[in-house]
């Protein structure tokens, strides 16, 4: 008797099988490649929940690489956290221009019994591994997972993605002068939120100082320091976030600039610039 049939558009493949988020309850992966230029392989997870009395997905969207590979690993001796670890790797990204081939390392744990990306890492020995959108790559994961892992290794990775040694590295010929003023000022406006939410305000309000020195008529100078105020008013992050969004909506380079690296460079959009903390 078939008891679940999911839409599935492409080759699956089993991932594995057992409790693969430690929640004592059997689970199931696979994944779903499809190619046209270049190959697309997608992490699906469902388990059985008694609630519902359905099956229920236990990874957030999202898992996806590009000519790369899916695995799933036990622990290391001693890690006592939940579940087993999900890695994707590999990856160049595949588009009609080309473009980079810069390998990376993506891990997915499972958080109160769902999976979600952790890390992000690049190959810092591929030849395009020097380049500043790459490093915010690594940054806004980290900062998407702060709620797990903290805000300091996001708060590390935006200043160190400031350092004037990286270069640009768009597919799509912008002049890079202008690339790295628009990521630099993206960096920047991370960097002050992250700086902002883990409570040290000041080291926050010394990054908006250089920011308005560099860049004082850009959006993301407007928008840190509109943001920094709402935020010490109301407390909200989110609410800081809807009060500037129409400087994201207005200036469409703000987020733009993000899809100029290929598939396996996640783009942001313009509401995901500003960041929000899960509630």
């Amino acid at each position: 008797e078939l008891v679940y049939a999911p839409e599935i558009y492409g080759q699956p493949a089993m991932l594995g099988s057992g409790d693969l988020n430690g929640d004592g309850a059997f689970d199931l992966a696979w994944t779903v490649e499809g190619c046209s230029t270049f190959c697309v392989k997608e992490v699906q997870m469902i388990s059985w929940d008694a609630g519902t009395g359905d099956y229920e997905p236990i990874i957030t969207p999202g898992a996806t690489i590009a000519s790369g590979t899916a695995v799933l690993e036990e622990r290391a001796e001693g890690d006592t956290a939940p579940g087993k670890i999900l890695l994707l790797s590999g990856g160049v990204s595949g588009t009609s221009e080309g473009g980079l081939e810069a390998e990376h390392t993506e891990r997915w744990e499972a958080v109160n019994g769902i999976f979600r990306r952790l890390s992000w890492s690049y190959d810092r020995d591929a030849a395009g591994a020097n380049c500043l959108g790459l490093r915010l790559v690594e940054a806004d994961a980290a900062l998407n997972a702060a709620d797990v892992l903290g805000f300091g290794l996001a708060a590390e990775l935006y200043q160190a993605s400031l350092d004037p040694e990286l270069s640009a590295c768009s597919i799509y010929g912008i002049p890079a002068t202008e690339e790295l003023t628009l990521l630099q000022g993206l960096a920047s406006f991370r960097l002050i939120q992250t700086l902002t939410l883990s409570g040290t305000v000041s080291e926050a309000e010394t990054v908006l100082t250089a920011l308005t020195a560099g860049q004082p008529d850009s959006a993301f100078t407007k928008a840190a320091t509109q943001w920094l105020s709402e935020y010490q008013s109301s407390g909200d992050p989110v609410a800081a976030c809807k009060a500037i969004q129409i400087l994201f909506d207005q200036d469409t380079r703000t987020w733009q600039i993000t899809d100029h690296f290929g598939y396996n460079h996640p783009a942001l959009s313009s509401e995901q610039v500003c960041f929000k903390p899960p509630a």
